[in-house]
């Protein structure tokens, strides 16, 4: 027997996922505190694989999610872990093998557990994202927010008891890995229920075409994002000292806070939009994107500028260094990622999720060309890079929001649902 799928608001169970992603985004600066506090500028290693790992959660996990939520609320199908991490795995063991023989320059040192971690990553970022979607299409989101924050909260343990047995910093690297196990301990206390693929809908549709489209479009944009964010930091440490690459990484994670809280709110919008025919739904939130995102990425660079540089070393230590430059163009880069990650889901729900992959791949050259053009340090290269991207990528969401849904759109394949009062498929 299938199962229903828990109708949607727009901010319904907010709280709880909210609560959760900012617990996790406490944890995860309470980590890098840890770490920077016990290592100082020997936490570099760590710094590029956290950087990796952003990746990783924003491009694999944060999709996979958001693919898996749209599928089961929008066309009443499960989506199997198999057909998941088969090629996730065949993923990491490339990003392994790249990593080794760069691991020099990418990590700052020649030890091959920062390559091996970053392998690993893929798959796990995969099957945090399976789980994720799953728990939300069933509108167990306070499991979810539960979830983010022992995420967060396991990272952290994990790094403490490092610490203090002594470990070298690079074994700070596997401490990020152990973020998954209340995943894994989740899935496992379920036995084969938890790993349940049958339907969580009302029925089964049509093909799955507008699904791969989905995805594509929302993994395009997230990987465009956290390149244009993890590519500064990897520059910076393959061409300055550790110093600047620590402060520069902790720059960015701090950026990262508000886009871990305000992008898990966005699966709540992928619930919203999915469970109906856009409709008002859709003039509603491109109206909210259009006239909200020049304010907001305004105040991301005023607070940067103003608030980094004396703030970055207190948190962190003398290590780490800012100017009100670079903290302006990282907060401004933050900003407009936040919002362009929120056009990217209309969009994509839209049925223009392969439109999303030419404007992120046309956002990616433009920052490159930016990022070269800029007579100024590396760091604050790469940092103009990464707004460059942000921006192009919010005017291609906006810009394509605007035009009429195509084809089939949310809620439109799947099988008429339940009209008694309260029942699933409810569009309130």
């Amino acid at each position: 027997m299938s199962r229903r799928v828990r109708s949607a608001s727009l901010l319904g169970d907010g709280a709880s996922l909210g609560a959760g992603a900012a617990l996790n985004g406490l944890l995860a600066y309470g980590f890098l505190l840890v770490g920077n506090r016990a290592y100082g500028a020997e936490f570099a290693p760590v710094s590029s694989v956290w950087s990796v790992w952003a990746v990783t959660a924003a491009a694999v996990t944060v999709p996979v999610h958001h693919a898996v939520l749209r599928r089961a609320v929008g066309t009443g199908r499960g989506t199997g872990p198999a057909r998941l991490l088969a090629p996730a795995a065949a993923i990491g063991v490339v990003v392994a093998v790249i990593g080794y023989s760069v691991r020099t320059q990418l990590f700052s040192v020649g030890s091959v557990v920062p390559p091996l971690v970053c392998g690993v990553l893929v798959p796990a970022a995969t099957l945090l994202g399976w789980w994720r979607g799953r728990a939300s299409a069933a509108g167990r989101y306070s499991q979810v927010g539960t979830n983010l924050a022992l995420e967060g909260g396991a990272r952290l343990i994990a790094a403490l008891v490092f610490v203090a047995a002594g470990f070298p910093a690079v074994a700070l690297t596997v401490a990020i890995l152990v973020g998954y196990v209340p995943t894994v301990l989740t899935l496992a206390a379920g036995g084969r229920a938890g790993l349940d693929t049958n339907s969580v809908g009302p029925g089964p549709g049509p093909g799955s075409g507008g699904d791969v489209a989905f995805s594509a479009g929302v993994a395009a944009v997230a990987l465009a994002v956290q390149v244009a964010q993890a590519v500064p930091v990897l520059a910076t440490s393959a061409r300055s000292d550790r110093a600047d690459v620590v402060g520069l990484f902790n720059l960015i994670a701090i950026g990262r806070i508000p886009l871990l809280v305000g992008g898990a709110m966005l699966f709540r919008l992928t619930h919203w939009l999915s469970e109906a025919d856009l409709g008002d739904r859709n003039a509603r939130v491109n109206r909210i994107l259009g006239w909200s995102s020049l304010p907001v990425i305004a105040l991301g660079a005023a607070l940067g500028a103003v608030l980094a540089p004396p703030l970055l070393p207190v948190l962190f230590g003398d290590s780490s260094q800012t100017t009100p430059a670079l903290g302006g163009l990282i907060g401004a880069a933050s900003a407009a990622a936040l919002m362009a990650t929120a056009g990217a889901v209309l969009v994509a729900v839209q049925g223009r999720g392969w439109a999303l992959v030419g404007w992120a791949g046309g956002a990616v050259a433009a920052g490159v060309v930016a990022a070269l053009g800029v007579p100024a340090e590396v760091a604050v290269r790469g940092a103009s890079g990464y707004l460059v991207v942000t921006a192009v990528l919010l005017l291609g969401a906006i810009v394509l929001a605007a035009r009429p849904a195509l084809g089939p759109t949310a809620g439109s394949d799947r099988a008429a649902p339940p009209t008694e009062p309260g029942a699933a498929g409810s569009t309130r």
